[in-house]
């Protein structure tokens, strides 16, 4: 039963928290327009909020955009390059997104410490505390760094195997 749960959060974790999240920032702003045009008032704190899942959707999107293959990566280039030279340059992508998380992970602790310190809150709420919205960083870059680290085990598996590498995203839209 674990295991079937895990693979389920492996399969969906993405996306079980980006479009709550983006319903909830879109349904913030409908009724911001609302209240601000039909009552004239509106929420101090809608605007902070929306932001703040924005960011938060924005880079666990990018986990998902490595984990399906979608980020940035010049692959037309590469499908034209020897095997060997295709999987040097995807470990050394998986190094570059691994230190990245690392930087950014460290940087963002230290400004969320400072906030937590500090007790700062969300500009008009009374509970939510500021150091939410950067967390973001090393909770989305660590889900990112298991993304990767999947990536690379399978690429690594797929060249031992001579089988093609996979070097074009994984889902399109349809």
């Amino acid at each position: 039963m674990a295991k079937k749960i895990l693979h389920w959060l492996d399969e969906h974790i993405e996306n079980v928290l980006i479009f709550p999240m983006y319903f909830l920032m879109m349904a913030i702003m409908a009724i911001g327009v609302v209240q601000r045009f039909v009552f004239r008032t509106s929420f101090h704190w809608a605007v902070y909020v929306c932001i703040a899942l924005f960011v938060w959707f924005s880079w666990l999107g990018c986990s998902w955009n490595v984990k399906e293959r979608a980020h940035l990566r010049l692959a037309a280039l590469r499908n034209r390059l020897p095997r060997g030279v295709q999987l040097c340059l995807l470990m050394l992508d998986y190094t570059l997104w691994i230190a990245f998380a690392i930087v950014a992970s460290y940087y963002s602790m230290l400004q969320i410490i400072r906030l937590h310190e500090v007790g700062a809150l969300i500009y008009g709420t009374e509970t939510i505390p500021k150091w939410v919205v950067p967390a973001c960083i090393p909770a989305s870059f660590t889900v990112l760094v298991v993304r990767v680290i999947q990536c690379a085990i399978q690429d690594i598996k797929d060249y031992i195997r001579n089988e093609p590498l996979k070097m074009n995203p994984t889902v399109t839209m349809e």
